[in-house]
């Protein structure tokens, strides 16, 4: 059986590895990227649940985030 010289062998090796290694990288950060798109899903619904508790509170306000100040949404100026 004919074959390619130990060289040429090590240097498709190492291709083939580095490649492996890449697509393995990108898996785990896809995984990574999934676990943070779900955290922020919760964040926002922990958040719109918090936004409506403050207008049972309050009604139908806007808050100011750096202050806490708020301010009736219907006297809104855009």
């Amino acid at each position: 059986m004919k074959k390619i010289a130990n060289k040429e062998l090590e240097t498709l090796q190492s291709l083939v590895n580095s490649i492996n290694e890449g697509q393995a990288t990108i898996g785990g950060l896809e995984m990574q990227k999934q676990k943070l798109i779900d955290n922020v899903g919760t964040l926002i619904k922990q958040l719109k649940g918090q936004q409506a508790k403050l207008e049972e509170t309050y009604g139908n306000v806007t808050v100011n985030l750096t202050t806490g100040g708020i301010t009736d949404a219907g006297n809104q100026k855009d």
